[in-house]
């Protein structure tokens, strides 16, 4: 499950994870919000926070065929989860373009600092 959740800092993508993350989650809720998010910030900055029951994602969405690939982004933020989270984000980090961290929920505030200070954004006109 992918939900939105009030937005943590201006022009940043402010998402909630648990469960198992699917194709659809994919499609109809973090392609929307990237997409405008580059329309109106013209960049992509994401805090995703986790809780404990994240299991990972649907095998099929990752089967290769191209529906799930890792959005482009700015910078991304992820917040709590299983330890495996972190780990997960150490192994990715030199594959992506942008900037990513990970950070366990008792540190919640500065995982929000971290992603404010990327996304000092002014609104396209």
């Amino acid at each position: 499950m992918l939900c939105q959740i009030p937005e943590i800092s201006k022009g940043v993508i402010s998402l909630f994870v648990s469960g198992r993350l699917t194709a659809l989650d994919y499609r109809t809720k973090l392609q929307p919000a990237i997409k405008s998010a580059r329309d109106n910030w013209g960049q992509v900055c994401l805090y995703i926070e986790a809780d404990v029951l994240l299991e990972g994602w649907e095998t099929k969405s990752l089967s290769g065929i191209g529906e799930v690939q890792l959005p482009r982004f700015d910078a991304l933020v992820l917040v709590g989860g299983p330890d495996w989270v972190g780990n997960a984000v150490r192994l990715l980090g030199p594959f992506v373009a942008g900037e990513i961290a990970w950070y366990p929920l008792e540190r919640k505030a500065e995982a929000i600092q971290w992603i404010h200070k990327r996304s000092q954004v002014v609104a396209r006109g």
